[in-house]
């Protein structure tokens, strides 16, 4: 796996090593590649982020199925950010996906953006960049972000 054991999450290595048996191990690897991974992506989204292995096939499935074919992301630019796996679906990529939706929908910004704004930004710097600053264009946001607006209720209308 090519793992330096003088990084400081050398041990989170490790332990997502260690703490499935092989046979759930090839099952992960299995689910990745049937999107597309290749065993190069594995290991590179591994080494970033040992954790995203560590959830279970379901969640993998779920967060996959969400992002690659309901926003559109290539399967492979999620290699890229494995930590996506460590968030909610329903709590936080959804809703930040919903506020992009809506913000592209309307031509205030002109496309989807990095995962790294739907997982790795936290919810202050999330709200300043994309709910406050367009609040008033887009008074739905506040409420997508805030819970009082769910996905479906958005965009059955």
């Amino acid at each position: 796996m090519d793992m330096n054991p003088l990084r400081h999450i050398f041990i989170v290595d490790i332990k997502g090593l260690t703490w499935m048996s092989d046979a759930t191990w090839k099952t992960k690897v299995d689910v990745f590649k049937r999107w597309g991974w290749s065993e190069e992506h594995i290991q590179t989204a591994f080494r970033k982020h040992p954790y995203y292995m560590m959830h279970s096939e379901k969640k993998i499935t779920a967060v996959m199925d969400f992002l690659v074919n309901e926003m559109g992301y290539d399967s492979l630019s999620i290699a890229e950010n494995p930590k996506i796996f460590h968030s909610s679906l329903k709590k936080r990529i959804i809703p930040r996906c919903s506020i992009i939706i809506i913000l592209v929908s309307k031509g205030l910004i002109k496309k989807k953006n990095p995962l790294t704004s739907l997982s790795g930004m936290t919810d202050e710097s999330f709200s300043e960049k994309f709910v406050k600053l367009y609040e008033r264009e887009a008074p739905e946001v506040m409420k997508v972000f805030q819970g009082q607006l769910n996905y479906e209720d958005l965009f059955l209308k």
